[in-house]
């Protein structure tokens, strides 16, 4: 496969000295949409800097004006007392099932306020990592809210941030088509608000792109996010951005690069979130065993299984649990990998992440395989597709027509470790590519 290379900061500055129309004439620049904005920022930056003012030695007074003190003071304790209203309101909201939250709401207009906006964004976090079912449902809510929002009320702001909550909400869950969908009504509100907030839209665009296999564009994007925050100096974004793009290289099979990045980030680990360095030690951990260096590897997933323990992060603790068992797998413990496998599959099941189970529910497979007990995995295949029916995501009959695969050849014992390979390939491309069909749909084809 062809894999375009941009062009970098140092070749786009080049255009400047030559006529604004010479950028048009070459190729690469008139059909990459993504090269032609950098160029434009670089543009803009370089006509920003010819102005007289920018260089204006005048000093001026670094004393606090007393009305914007006041002024400041006022918005701060309007926020407060709105969020403290909002934290209750949204407990009320967030009561029982998921299924009863939207109607609460519309039962309450009163919670229809940039608090509880705030409130259900500092609690996504949570339920992404616990119960990414509901984070779906309360980042829906979250913006539904704040799209009736006005100006005045933040709008524009709050709106931005929302949107991009959901994205990532409906990443964890692997639906990718309606995260870049959210990630678009995004980027329509962050020009309004600031670079930085564009930035953070950046950084999930790029996350969204990675899982759609556009790692070039997504590696881009990942390193113009971190430049940006540590313009900032938010080192906990910077941190974020530059880990992203180890994930990019970690799908493009760069692994060493990968792991470079994270041996690099890894005196920032104090400073850091904690469940962003667990979820760090998770990633290096996927690293070092694609690298065969499975005793660092195991290092990396026992650390970030005692980090998601302690700060109760269900789905990253399960996620974390799973590769550490396909870290067994490729040394032939199958039987310790089982002993991991086993119980994942029902978590994985009750979080709703089908992705993950499916993909664990075929390890399962292998193992079992492996150790001569493939008259067990017609059943897991079964309890699989009967999962996946009820679900109803866009790929459950992709699924379910690889895991009928596998059901067949188990009962007719003609099971292989080719086939589960087969489908194994064939499941983890679902999410990205949801109406891709399975070809063999008999062990005898």
């Amino acid at each position: 496969m062809m894999i375009e290379q941009h062009y970098d900061e140092e070749v786009l500055a080049g255009f400047l000295v030559e006529p604004i129309d010479s950028a048009a004439r070459d190729r690469h620049l008139a059909g990459c949409s993504l090269c032609k904005q950098t160029l434009n920022s670089i543009r803009d930056t370089a006509g920003l800097l010819k102005q007289p003012d920018v260089w204006n030695r005048e000093s001026f007074s670094s004393a606090p004006r007393p009305e914007t003190l006041a002024f400041l003071r006022n918005v701060q304790r309007t926020m407060a007392d709105e969020d403290a209203v909002a934290e209750v309101y949204v407990k009320q909201l967030l009561t029982g099932s998921r299924d009863a939250w939207a109607g609460r709401l519309a039962e309450h207009p009163e919670w229809r306020t940039a608090g509880v906006v705030r409130k259900l964004i500092a609690a996504t976090d949570r339920y992404n990592f616990t119960s990414p079912l509901d984070a779906v449902e309360l980042t829906k809510i979250g913006t539904e809210i704040a799209e009736s929002l006005t100006a005045s009320d933040g709008g524009d702001s709050l709106t931005a941030d929302a949107w991009r909550e959901y994205a990532y909400a409906q990443l964890v869950v692997g639906s990718y088509n309606e995260a870049m969908a959210a990630v678009d009504r995004a980027d329509r509100f962050v020009s309004a608000v600031s670079d930085f907030a564009g930035a953070r839209t950046t950084l999930m665009r790029a996350l969204v792109l990675r899982n759609q296999e556009k790692w070039m564009d997504a590696a881009a994007m990942a390193r113009r996010a971190a430049a940006e925050f540590l313009r900032f100096g938010n080192i906990a974004k910077y941190f974020s951005a530059r880990m992203t793009e180890a994930f990019v290289l970690q799908d493009s099979s760069q692994f060493r690069r990968a792991a470079d990045i994270y041996y690099e980030l890894a005196p920032l680990h104090p400073n850091i979130p904690r469940q962003t360095v667990a979820q760090a030690l998770h990633n290096e951990g996927c690293c070092h065993r694609e690298l065969g260096e499975f005793s660092r590897a195991e290092a990396c997933f026992v650390k970030a299984i005692a980090l998601a323990d302690s700060l109760q992060l269900t789905s990253l603790r399960a996620k974390a649990h799973w590769h550490l068992a396909r870290v067994m797998m490729r040394q032939a413990k199958y039987d310790a990998a089982l002993q991991l496998l086993n119980p994942l599959r029902d978590e994985f099941e009750e979080l709703g992440m089908s992705h993950d189970l499916a993909c664990a529910s075929i390890d399962t497979a292998e193992s079992l395989l492996a150790i001569g007990r493939s008259d067990q995995v017609a059943e897991l295949c079964r309890r699989a597709i009967d999962y996946f029916r009820t679900v109803g995501l866009t790929y459950s009959t992709g699924a379910m027509t690889a895991l009928a695969y596998l059901h067949e050849a188990a009962v007719n014992g003609r099971l292989t470790t080719h086939d589960v390979a087969e489908v194994r390939m064939f499941v983890e491309r679902l999410p990205q590519k949801p109406n891709l069909l399975f070809a063999r749909v008999s062990p005898m084809s």
